[in-house]
């Protein structure tokens, strides 16, 4: 198959996912071009990419220069890896819904810009397997929130962002209790007062406010899936006091540790998920809830490889392929 395999451009090959599944796709036999998701264009109705052949490399390599304008639409199937510079990143989606109409995606553009944040996985059966969530825009919100339920520790974060940014533990009593609410929606009192309303403009902004899962340290995994199935994964262990398990912060991987029970929830989501064309995801799972779902560039590969030495790449990249590619997995849910 001729596989695109869309990212960012970096300068060196580094031990991700952008390295590790056009290698795995390649060591499959692929044919795999790599395109450079800040260079989407449309030419005369044609959606174009600057791409560069994958000819293999090795962890610390110079990464080949995507400069080549092609088209996106004579391939097999696209795996869209990153999202384009957030300054165009609206006009990147309306891009690539055009591109999906065309062309078999791993996961599909469409699902992701919506499913793949923390408020779009509550439209979804799954979605009952969160911890119980609120999504606000205020301070005082936040507030009676968590005056329900004194006793619980919550945790306050951004809806769309990623690898622990801006998350943080909440608990009345802390010092910085008003203070981190008020930054996680948008110091609004604050702008209001030294600017006015009227001329600084709305300064509102949406924050999740979720009750924290104290058994999250000791039992997260980061559960592979790929068509449905679970390719592998790894235990996720914060370090100290820190709370957050997440590699990017410090975060240990050690082998996957779950129950059948666990598998059986991870395939449950996998499936859904299929239907609505999310062929590949990393579920961050505390069994029995959900912490999170990852499906644009989901750690899971180097974690089993860091933890075990096993590389899962060829199966994962295999079991998402074959359900992308399978008629059933394009029809909408």
């Amino acid at each position: 198959m001729r596989i695109l395999v869309m990212m960012i451009q970096t300068e060196l090959y580094k031990p991700v996912n952008n390295y590790l599944i056009p290698k795995s796709l390649r060591e499959l036999g692929h044919d795999v071009i790599l395109g450079d998701v800040d260079s989407l264009v449309i030419l005369e109705n044609v959606v174009c990419i600057k791409a560069a052949q994958f000819e293999g490399a090795d962890v610390g390599d110079h990464h080949v220069r995507m400069e080549t304008l092609i088209s996106c639409e004579d391939f097999d199937a696209i795996w869209l890896l990153d999202y384009a510079h957030h300054s165009k990143e609206r006009e990147f989606f309306q891009i690539l819904w055009v591109l999906e109409q065309r062309v078999v995606f791993v996961n599909r553009p469409s699902s992701m810009l919506f499913i793949n944040n923390k408020i779009g996985v509550f439209g979804l059966r799954l979605g009952r397997h969160f911890a119980p969530t609120c999504v606000v825009q205020d301070e005082q919100a936040v507030k009676d929130i968590v005056a329900k339920d004194e006793v619980a520790t919550w945790v306050i974060k951004p809806p769309n962002a990623g690898c622990g940014a801006g998350v943080f533990m909440l608990a009345e009593g802390d010092p910085n209790f008003s203070t981190l609410i008020q930054a996680a929606t948008g110091n609004a009192y604050q702008k209001y007062e030294m600017y006015t309303r009227e001329a600084y403009g709305l300064a509102e902004q949406y924050t999740i406010v979720q009750k924290f899962i104290p058994e999250i340290r000791q039992t997260e995994n980061r559960v592979v899936v790929a068509g449905g199935r679970i390719v592998g994964g790894y235990k996720k262990t914060s370090v100290g006091a820190e709370f957050r398990g997440n590699y990017a912060v410090g975060g240990i991987e050690t082998a996957m540790d779950i129950c059948s029970s666990a598998r059986d929830l991870c395939s449950e989501v996998g499936t859904e998920l299929m239907s609505y064309g999310i062929n590949y995801v990393g579920i961050d799972l505390a069994y029995p809830h959900i912490v999170e779902l990852n499906m644009v560039n989901p750690g899971g590969i180097s974690g089993q490889l860091n933890a075990t030495g096993e590389d899962i790449g060829p199966a994962a990249c295999q079991g998402a392929l074959e359900a992308a590619t399978s008629q059933d997995a394009r029809t909408t849910a």
